[in-house]
């Protein structure tokens, strides 16, 4: 047992350092600071914030997307801000503004070591741009590692030198939530990170933004192209997104090339209605504890990673209901998830799934599900699932589980 703990404890480190998001770029040349006093300016019609959680194994690909960023610059608008602030582990955190006609510059650096995954420090940046780059709309990109909404578990970001007053180096959904609520809502949330387009994640924030747009599953190392992208995420066109996203894929980046990407749009105003529907239709197969069979569920990972618990929705509903609910079931789930792409190849990058491969397109959701199992009961997950917002909207409670 003590060389299987060890092989698993090895195994754990060597998947921490290369998940997700594993391309190394030569570092770009920093932006220049601007040197002028920063002033509030005029409202504008959007301002574009892109939060990016990167003082981790991150750091290295980060000049990637901010270059992809900075080629893209012509598409942002004269009435549009576009906000990038970056907290990498070469320097202290610092936003940048991005434009068409002066490209991007610093504008203001911290004095101090920041946990940008903190609530509170994540509030107050927010806040800040906020305040300095007013708009009638928001769109707000989180750029890091992430893994979906089980506490504990790298749930939003990894920050590896958080600074004196950091408590824990990653955030969980609830805190993210409180955070969001204090501000405007937002047009779209865009998760640029693994695992977050879960229907937990998008219940906990459906007060907080009109659209959440993201993949249930593992992202390819380099994330979102931006270049492809830079026009959608000014314009607040969430379904945009996804097919500037899904049009990078598969495709070559250097010299790694990368088979795919699973994507998704969820409209959040329609989340409450679909738990409902979901369980009128899901929740009679899990009555006094039952576990019917996943079996022909589609999983995002394998039973030996961490994210076992990671689930096609649709994938999920098609495999246990009848034709005739199924059909009805599907009537809501297509006004909350009107758009979700799926790769030529029928894969996705992954490093936790030794199978990336979707097994039945037809019924492909591009939105995952927890699911309570027995075996989750060693981990506390069922546990943890009963304090979701979802658990409780679908109804979970009267199953006993």
């Amino acid at each position: 047992m003590k060389h299987f703990a060890l092989y698993i404890i090895i195994l754990y480190s060597i998947l921490s350092l290369t998940a997700c998001r594993d391309r190394l770029v030569p570092p770009e040349e920093d932006p220049a600071s601007s040197g002028e006093v920063l002033q509030p300016k005029a409202e504008a019609e959007r301002t574009v914030i892109i939060y990016m959680a990167a003082d981790n194994n991150l750091t290295e690909i980060v000049r990637g997307d901010t270059a992809e960023m900075i080629k893209g610059k012509g598409l942002i608008p004269e009435n549009v801000n576009f906000v990038i602030y970056l907290d990498d582990n070469t320097h202290k955190p610092a936003f940048y503004e991005l434009s068409a006609k002066n490209g991007m510059k610093k504008l203001k650096e911290s004095d101090e070591e920041l946990c940008s995954t903190d609530g509170e420090t994540m509030l107050k940046v927010l806040r800040e741009i906020q305040h300095y780059f007013p708009a009638r709309h928001y769109g707000i990109t989180f750029w890091s590692h992430a893994s979906g909404w089980v506490p504990r578990r790298n749930t939003f970001g990894v920050d590896e030198t958080p600074g004196p007053t950091a408590k824990v180096p990653e955030m969980e959904i609830p805190v993210l939530r409180d955070v969001l609520a204090q501000l405007p809502k937002f047009d779209y949330i865009f998760f640029d990170a693994c695992f977050m387009q879960s229907v937990e994640v998008a219940c906990e924030l459906r007060h907080q933004a009109d659209w959440m747009i993201g993949s249930p599953a593992e992202i390819p190392g380099p994330g979102a192209p931006y270049d492809k992208i830079m026009g959608a995420l000014c314009l607040g066109d969430a379904k945009g997104i996804v097919e500037g996203y899904d049009s990078g894929y598969p495709g070559r980046y250097d010299e790694y090339y990368y088979t795919g990407t699973l994507l998704s749009c969820i409209y959040l105003p329609e989340i409450e209605p679909l738990a409902q529907a979901t369980g009128h239709y899901l929740l009679p197969f899990y009555q006094d504890r039952a576990l019917p069979s996943v079996e022909g569920f589609q999983a995002y990972c394998t039973k030996l990673s961490m994210f076992t618990h990671c689930y096609d929705m649709r994938t999920t509903m098609c495999r246990l209901l009848s034709e005739e609910d199924y059909i009805a079931w599907m009537a809501l789930f297509d006004k909350a998830v009107p758009l979700r792409t799926l790769s030529h190849t029928k894969t996705w990058n992954a490093v936790y799934c030794h199978t990336p491969h979707v097994k039945d397109p037809a019924c492909y959701g591009g939105v995952s599900m927890f699911v309570p199992m027995e075996e989750y009961e060693f981990y506390g997950w069922n546990k943890e699932f009963q304090k979701t917002s979802w658990y409780a909207a679908m109804g979970w409670p009267e199953t006993g589980w």
